[in-house]
């Protein structure tokens, strides 16, 4: 039966061994988000067990009460498993215990079979059917999936090319496998679980590397990154700087600094579209990359930045730049963008009568791409 096992599942085995090595040498990495990646491992786990030992136990007509209970624990450990890719990019953690509610159904819906064949029976020739109640053990992942679909579209709208397709790619992969399981049975949706929590734990790791952990915001790399893809769809650039971090690390502490450095990447983030990406490129440094973007629109989306930012108690100095039709290649975009946010901090500082002495890094070496 082991060897049967193994030759039926092995692309599943491969996964849970390949995915549970990654998962142990990356214990820092999302604490909580790993425990739900083990999760996921365990129960596909745990599946591979119970349909080897489900079939096993459909040979002999004496063992059906264990066949019913194995069968319970099949479609239990299914909406588990979906549930648990949920939890991993879920965004609040307060109400975890609600979204349990519905595999908790699917449990007490399905251990109905021991008394009532609501849920599925066995006919007098030990054969399986389904009643009425059976199709709740597919609704709910379906139910769990569409919640995970609807969360990546919010949570990861600032990808850009065909990355933006591979999370949902893995969620229309698990419905077409739950819909083979229903109409044929099979192992096609445990394979296609691991797969999909495996391309999660990818997708979550590159966004972290993307971002930067302090604001949220796109960090350098990605800057660069997105220069180099997106360049010729860059159609404006918005250089901001901070005005006075030094003065208020230095009198209030650092962490003074970082509470406002926070909220200068909250009003970013609030303007960030799929057309318009903000990074944080340095300690108080940021820049507004536009995609097929008017000037006007340009123009507005720095003066709601600045607006909001003077809201939370902070100011920021910042420039634009509007790529024309004269060929004006991005780095000279950039440059001037700098240019025009340096004279604008220079306004702030005598406006406020502050005498400050500061060294101007160059503009080609500061955002240069």
């Amino acid at each position: 039966m082991l060897l049967d096992m193994f030759f039926t599942h092995m692309v599943t085995l491969f996964l849970i061994l390949l995915f549970s090595i990654k998962l142990l040498s990356k214990k820092s990495f999302r604490n909580t988000e790993i425990k739900y990646f083990w999760i996921t491992v365990l129960s596909c786990l745990l599946l591979v067990f119970e349909d080897s030992l489900e079939t096993f136990t459909a040979s002999d007509p004496s063992l059906i009460y264990w066949r019913i209970l194995l069968s319970v624990l099949g479609y239990t450990l299914r909406s588990v498993s979906a549930l648990s890719l949920l939890l991993v990019i879920y965004p609040s953690k307060k109400y975890h215990f609600v979204l349990w509610i519905p595999s908790v159904i699917t449990l007490l819906t399905c251990s109905t079979a021991f008394f009532t064949d609501w849920a599925f029976g066995f006919g007098e020739d030990y054969g399986f059917y389904r009643g009425p109640l059976g199709y709740v053990a597919f609704v709910v992942p379906l139910i769990y999936i569409a919640a995970i679909l609807f969360i990546i579209f919010r949570r990861f709208s600032e990808r850009k090319g065909l990355e933006k397709f591979i999370l949902p790619l893995c969620v229309v992969f698990c419905i077409a496998a739950t819909v083979a399981g229903v109409i044929s049975g099979g192992t096609r949706l445990n394979e296609a679980i691991m797969i999909s929590a495996i391309f999660f734990y990818i997708v979550l790791y590159s966004h972290d590397n993307r971002h930067d952990p302090l604001t949220g915001l796109l960090n350098r790399q990605s800057f660069y990154d997105d220069c180099a893809s997106y360049g010729s769809s860059i159609s404006a650039v918005a250089s901001l700087d901070m005005n006075g971090l030094k003065t208020l690390n230095d009198v209030h502490g650092h962490r003074a600094g970082d509470n406002a450095l926070k909220k200068i990447g909250s009003c970013l983030n609030a303007v960030t579209d799929h057309n318009i990406s903000a990074y944080r490129t340095g300690g108080d440094e940021f820049i507004i990359l536009f995609l097929h973007t008017d000037e006007k629109k340009v123009a507005e989306t720095v003066k709601c930045v600045k607006d909001s930012v003077e809201k939370c108690g902070c100011s920021i100095s910042a420039g634009y730049a509007v790529r024309e039709d004269n060929g004006k290649s991005l780095d000279e975009t950039i440059s001037e963008s700098d240019r025009l946010m340096y004279e604008d901090k220079d306004n702030y500082y005598r406006i406020n009568g502050i005498d400050r002495r500061r060294k101007h890094e160059p503009a080609e070496e500061k955002h240069t791409t």
